[in-house]
């Protein structure tokens, strides 16, 4: 009984240790590509497989922007994230980065706007038709033409293939002295904020 308490404590201190390292952009997820599609309003669904698909972009939810400038803050990501993301492979599974989004834009829904499309219009009844399925609604991205990605040397020691990816920034005491820069002709969508939606 110790023991199962004792590995119980241990994976909720992982849990929580991973948790409290995203200062910025909290619960959005990376896409697996930068892209200019999948805006907010756009319903996906993932298969009892587990593979992912999108279903439609409801043109009648309306997507709201804002400017946000530079933001900057640490985020926590799985090693399959960064590797479909980045191209970058660690020995680790979670991998805590400083993330620097230059110009960064939102683009967000309302509430209001949402449940009128959906519920109200029965939008969601027309698509959501596998039962079997489980359905997203795209509720918020951040997209940017330039993103930089920062790693501290603890990490820089887990890469297994990419290192020549990274360039060395910075003099003694930064945190995060390795870096992988992103820069688009236009802006590309790196983050959503999800909605599991269901049919009451």
């Amino acid at each position: 009984m110790k023991k199962i308490l004792l590995i119980l404590y241990l994976i909720s201190t992982f849990v929580f240790g991973q948790s409290i390292q995203n200062s910025l952009l909290k619960n959005f997820k990376p896409f697996e590509t930068p892209r200019t599609n999948c805006r907010p309003g756009t319903v996906y669904r993932i298969s009892k497989d587990g593979i992912k698909y999108i279903v439609q972009d409801i043109k009648q939810i309306k997507s709201e922007v804002s400017s946000d400038g530079t933001l900057i803050g640490q985020m926590t990501f799985t090693s399959d994230e960064l590797l479909t993301m980045l191209n970058l492979k660690f020995n680790s599974p979670f991998v805590t980065v400083e993330v620097q989004i230059k110009n960064a834009t939102r683009e967000y829904t309302e509430q209001a706007n949402v449940d009128l499309v959906l519920w109200e219009n029965d939008v969601a009844e027309d698509i959501m038709l596998d039962e079997e399925s489980e359905y997203y609604l795209i509720r918020e991205t951040v997209s940017s033409q330039n993103i930089v990605f920062r790693f501290s040397k603890k990490s820089f020691s887990q890469l297994v293939t990419g290192m020549q990816s990274l360039k060395e920034k910075g003099g003694e005491g930064v945190d995060f002295p390795y870096e992988l820069s992103k820069k688009f002709s236009g802006p590309k969508r790196f983050f959503y904020l999800e909605e599991n939606i269901k049919i009451p």
